[in-house]
């Protein structure tokens, strides 16, 4: 057992030890002297701030102007001078009237009363969902057309059609968060709306080869949990819009779902078996660079390359999963949850979120395929399917406790702690108990770790370390 995590071990760490490329090819948004000497002086208190800016000059100008002030400072610019830099080469958008990026958008199947509304007879309930139906409206917005005529000059990716941000920081259209915003769409029953924003996915995966974590060129070698086909099935669901499941929806879902099977499925042995199961995983060169700062000062220590480059690959893949940042993803010499940002390992965990999504979209993508006819891709992703489940309930689900755990591939066990994603395969169907059974060791696991008690809800875990995705935050 020790002979194989030591192979293990060695083997991941020759793929770190290679030259991997970085977040994107821009030499200002994801590479190169002049994002680290901004983010290194901390012009702004939030590093996304700089990514996010447009240039006011094109990329190459931008670049030889730069790098004539490093030669007049002797390559160490002065903070003020390089704020001035800054300033006077970069714009930020939304602050500045003059600058076209993204625009406020009203979606036409908009309505300040939705149907939903007559069906909800408690009135604080329906003044509160009224609310929630106006930040649609407050949240849209579109690309204008310069994104797509000054390509290096922004690191937006462009769209075409209208979209629903996040807020507050993130002003650009996210991945997973998604998923959540068009079942409330689809609620007020804005289905145009919904059908561009899937479209918008779409047309990031025939340009790209997979779904970013967000519409930001730096975003580029992460994805998120995988909800493209449930958004789509959520959609036709909803709409009734069954025309939209055709050959051409389903080849860029295929390739979507076939991007995880390449790049993110991992054998896991146990009891002798190998199950084929998946983990978050974006390996790409350098800190973060939305989050560039904060990520060259936690490596800052490590004792080498290879070891800042690990940590750094392992930030990225925890931000892939959307858990940004949670114990979750820490493994600590002894093997534990009780670590800090330093112990993130999240190339070893086999999340049970993960899976349980995809046997989702194998399960319901499978079905399509045999619709159309497509029985060689029926097959394909019907196995894929059967695999998985397989893999979930013979790696994740112990049967004292009654739940699915995250299993460490690092050192061979599962992760015993309350996370809940651990209930994620009762929402996709990634089981095969006998359902009342399963029922009762759910409701009992729920008693025995005190969930019902939370007066706010069910938390995302119970452990409190200051991470966003920790208690009590989340």
């Amino acid at each position: 057992m020790l002979l194989a995590a030591t192979v293990l071990v060695a083997c991941l760490t020759e793929i770190h030890s290679q030259s991997l490329k970085p977040s994107c090819d821009s030499p200002i948004y994801c590479k190169g002297e002049l994002l680290h000497d901004v983010q290194m002086a901390r012009l702004f208190n939030d590093s996304k701030t700089f990514v996010d800016l447009k240039l006011r000059k094109p990329e190459k100008e931008v670049l030889n102007a730069f790098d004539n002030l490093k030669n007049k400072y002797n390559r160490t610019i002065p903070k003020e001078q390089l704020r001035d830099f800054v300033d006077e080469y970069f714009v930020d958008c939304p602050a500045d009237p003059k600058c076209k990026e993204l625009e406020v958008w009203e979606p036409n199947d908009w309505k300040p009363d939705p149907n939903i509304l007559d069906r909800i007879a408690d009135q604080n309930y329906r003044g509160w969902a009224k609310k929630l139906n106006h930040i649609w409206r407050e949240l849209s917005r579109k690309m204008s057309s310069t994104v797509l005529k000054d390509k290096t000059m922004t690191s937006l990716i462009y769209l075409p059609n209208g979209f629903v941000i996040p807020g507050g920081r993130f002003k650009e259209m996210y991945y997973w968060d998604n998923y959540w915003i068009i079942k409330g769409l689809l609620h007020c029953d804005m289905f145009e709306t919904v059908k561009g924003v899937i479209e918008n996915f779409f047309e990031l995966v025939k340009k790209i080869g997979h779904i970013p974590n967000g519409s930001r060129v730096y975003y580029k070698e992460r994805s998120q949990p995988p909800m493209l086909t449930l958004m789509v099935d959520a959609y036709v669901r909803s709409s009734r819009d069954e025309g939209f499941i055709n050959r051409g929806t389903l080849e860029i879902l295929d390739k979507e779902l076939m991007y995880f099977i390449q790049n993110r499925q991992v054998d896991v042995k146990k009891n002798g078996t190998l199950h084929k199961l998946y983990r978050y995983y974006a390996p790409s060169s350098g800190p973060r660079p939305e989050s560039y700062r904060e990520d060259f000062l936690l490596a800052e220590d490590l004792p080498s390359q290879d070891s800042k480059t690990k940590l750094y690959v392992n930030l990225k893949s925890a931000a892939e999963s959307g858990w940004d940042f949670s114990s979750r993803w820490y493994i600590t010499e002894n093997g534990t949850n009780e670590g800090t940002l330093k112990d993130v390992q999240t190339e070893y965990i086999i999340p049970v979120d993960l899976n349980a999504i995809l046997f989702g979209c194998f399960e319901t993508i499978s079905k399509w395929f045999q619709w159309v006819g497509d029985f060689e891709k029926y097959w394909f992703y019907r196995f894929k399917a059967i695999e998985l489940a397989t893999g979930i309930e013979k790696v994740m689900w112990n049967k004292r406790d009654g739940i699915w755990y995250d299993y460490d591939n690092l050192n061979f066990k599962q992760r015993k702690y309350f996370y809940s994603s651990n209930f994620a395969p009762l929402w996709t169907g990634a089981y095969t108990f006998y359902r009342p059974e399963l029922s009762r060791n759910i409701i009992n696991y729920i008693f025995k770790m005190g969930i019902n008690k939370h007066r706010g809800g069910t938390p995302q875990s119970i452990y409190d370390t200051g991470e966003q995705w920790d208690y009590p935050n989340a």
